[in-house]
C-alpha cells in the first residue's frame, strides 16, 4: 500500500554539542514551567513555533534514544546507590517531550511516540501516513539529545549530538515530487535521517509530496 503525503511546512535544528534556543524564554515565559521542560521538550517547542499550518491536532513523535540525559542520571544514581530523582524518573519515558508540548498548548488530541532505532524517522512517516488517511493535518516530530557526560567514550560516528525535525503533513492524491530517502548530511543520527531529508528539500519545491510505502 502506498500513501502520498503533502509537506505543508517543515523545520529542523542541528547542534554539534547543543541546539541554541534563544526564543525559549519568549515561547515559555513562565519560569517554573520552563525549568521543568527537558531539553527535548524545549526543542519540540522551538520546532512547533517554526512550522506553519498546524493549529493543534494529532502529533507523532520519534526518538531512538529518548531523554538520554535523564536516563543516564537514573543509571548513575543506581550505580552510586543514591536516591533516584522523582523528576528524572518521570522525565525518562519516551513520550515526555511531546507530552509537555500537549500540556503547554492544551492539545487534547492523540499523541504517539515511536522508537525504532535507525528506522525511527521512517516509521514515524509510515505511522503518519496511516493516521493521515483520516483526512486531518498531523505534526510529525523526531529528536535526539545525546549531549551527556562521557558521550565521547561511546560515540564515534555522530557529529550532531542534538537534533530535531518537524513536518506538518496531510494526505493527498497528487503524485510524489520528492523522493523519500536518507539525508546526505554526514554525522547526523540515522534515526532522524529520512525526515531531515524531507525538511531540507521540501522548501525548494512548490508542492512537496512524498510517497510512503506501508
Amino acid at each position: 500500500m502506498k500513501v502520498n503525503l503533502e509537506i505543508l511546512s517543515s523545520a529542523y535544528r542541528l547542534g554539534e554539542i547543543s541546539i541554541e534556543l534563544p526564543r525559549i524564554k519568549e515561547l515559555v515565559p513562565h519560569m517554573m514551567t520552563r525549568r521543568r521542560l527537558t531539553k527535548a521538550a524545549k526543542i519540540c517547542v522551538e520546532l512547533l513555533h517554526s512550522v506553519e499550518h498546524f493549529e493543534g491536532g494529532r502529533i507523532l513523535c520519534g526518538s531512538a534514544f529518548g531523554e538520554l540525559e535523564t536516563t543516564a542520571n537514573i543509571l548513575n544514581a543506581i550505580d552510586k546507590e543514591e536516591p533516584l530523582s522523582p523528576t528524572d524518573f518521570q522525565n525518562s519515558v519516551y513520550n515526555t517531550a511531546v507530552s509537555y508540548l500537549s500540556i503547554l498548548y492544551h492539545n487534547q488530541n492523540e499523541i504517539l511516540t515511536i522508537s525504532s532505532g535507525d528506522k525511527t524517522a521512517l516509521n514515524v512517516l509510515k505511522a503518519g501516513a496511516l493516521k493521515a488517511l483520516d483526512g486531518d493535518t498531523l505534526l510529525l516530530l523526531c529528536f535526539e539529545t545525546l549531549d551527556i557526560t562521557g558521550i565521547e567514550q561511546v560515540n564515534h560516528c555522530i557529529d550532531y549530538l542534538e537534533s530535531g525535525v518537524a513536518l506538518v503533513v496531510r494526505v493527498t492524491e497528487r503524485e510524489a515530487t520528492l523522493r523519500l530517502q536518507k539525508s546526505e548530511l554526514k554525522g547526523i543520527p540515522n534515526s532522524i535521517s529520512e525526515m531531515l531529508h524531507v525538511a531540507q528539500n521540501a522548501p525548494q519545491l512548490e508542492r512537496a509530496i512524498i510517497e510512503v510505502n506501508l
